[in-house]
This record gives C-alpha cells, structure tokens and sequence, in this order.
C-alpha cells in the first residue's frame, strides 16, 4: 500500500542523500547531512548558474533539466524509476501502465522539488 506524501516524501530524501554519497569527493568519508546538501546546491550553482535560467523557468524546472542530464547519480531508467517509487512507497506494486507513464514523465520534476525542500533556508538579517 502506498504510504502518505509525507511519509514516503522523507524516504525520497534520504534516497537522494545517500546516493550523493557515492560521488567521488565522498567514497571513504562519513560526511554530515549538511554537508551533502552543500554538496548539491553548490554544484548546481556550479553547472546551472542562475543567469542561465532564472528568466526563463523556475528553480524546480531547472532542477529537473540539470537531473534529466544525469548530474547525479539516481534512477533513470524506467523499470529503476518505477521500482524505486514502489520501494520508497510513492506507490503501490504493479501499477497499471497509465500510472508508470505518469511517475517516469514527472520523475525529473519531483525529484527536483525533493531537492528543493533540502535547500537551505536563507537568514535575512534585520
């Protein structure tokens, strides 16, 4: 059974955490949540600079183009999207084929929106 949005939500990113720790900078390390979050955004700054985007997409979309180019390493093909959503719970087992078209075309956005609530919150100073 699926499990609610919130619940599986938080499997997604411990899914997303744990797979930053198979880059390269990390192999052998034990680095801290916080660090693997800096990891992120920082990369994505990096390689998708906001100058790139910012009029034409949001945040999330630029996200889902910079994953849909395999910037880090998490499911892309169908059957590992598919399983990976029935493994974190998004969904149930044997789902029809309406639904596995449906969760690997958004697959790229909702990955990004995970990602999303990672960021960071910035402090604004009085």
């Amino acid at each position: 059974m699926a499990l609610h949005h919130t619940k599986y939500k938080k499997n997604y990113k411990q899914y997303i955490l744990e797979c930053l720790k198979t880059e390269d900078r990390f192999i052998g390390k034990n680095p801290t949540e916080e660090e693997l979050i800096n990891y992120l955004f920082d990369r994505f700054d990096r390689e998708y600079p906001s100058y790139t985007w910012s009029f034409e997409k949001s945040k999330q979309q630029a996200i889902a183009e910079w994953l849909s180019g395999l910037a880090i390493n998490i499911a892309f093909y169908y059957d590992d999207i598919i399983n990976l959503a029935v493994e974190m719970g998004s969904i149930d087992a044997n789902p029809s084929d309406e639904l596995t078209d449906r969760v690997c075309e958004n697959y790229y956005s909702f990955m990004a929106k995970i990602i999303l609530s990672l960021e960071p919150k910035s402090v604004e100073v009085a």
